[in-house]
């Protein structure tokens, strides 16, 4: 690891050209209290491989305004470079990189795909994700269990 100055105009954020969100869902039947602030606790079976078959239509350049919590004048088009879904002992991991993320959009699209999963959310025959904003939004995942773990800059900013 190396230390520099960096440049004057540098922001922490506003100056990152990608960043990494980690989610964990525990997915055991029954609670562990050492895991309930750091994961979401799903007692019911979670189908990974239809999380991993619906998880495309999140991935690349979107506007993710339907799962958003930003106003309707926002620019919400995001690139999501990949979403990755492991399934690790009792736990799923989902890693999540873009350029940028919008107020609620990882927690919106981990609820998304775990309400598919559990088929407490259907998709239509031609695959639309949804036909109305409010709908996507109910399903969203509690805040524990979401970690950022990268923020990715330019060498030549910092």
């Amino acid at each position: 690891m190396n230390i520099r100055k960096a440049k004057e105009d540098f922001h922490s954020r506003y100056s990152a050209i990608f960043r990494d969100y980690t989610y964990f869902i525990y997915n055991k039947t029954t609670l562990n209290p050492f895991f309930m602030r750091y994961s979401w606790h799903v007692p019911y079976f979670l189908d990974i491989d239809l999380m991993k078959d619906k998880k495309q239509m999140f991935i690349g350049n979107r506007d993710f305004g339907f799962i958003s919590n930003e106003p309707n004048d926002k620019n919400c088009v995001r690139d999501v470079h990949f979403l990755r879904i492991k399934r690790k002992g009792d736990f799923i991991v989902i890693h999540i990189r873009a350029n940028g993320f919008l107020r609620g959009m990882v927690r919106n699209i981990v609820g998304y795909l775990v309400a598919l999963s559990r088929n407490t959310l259907k998709m239509d025959t031609s695959k639309n994700i949804i036909q109305k904003q409010v709908e996507i939004k109910s399903f969203k995942a509690p805040p524990n269990g979401l970690f950022l773990s990268r923020v990715f800059y330019a060498r030549s900013d910092v």
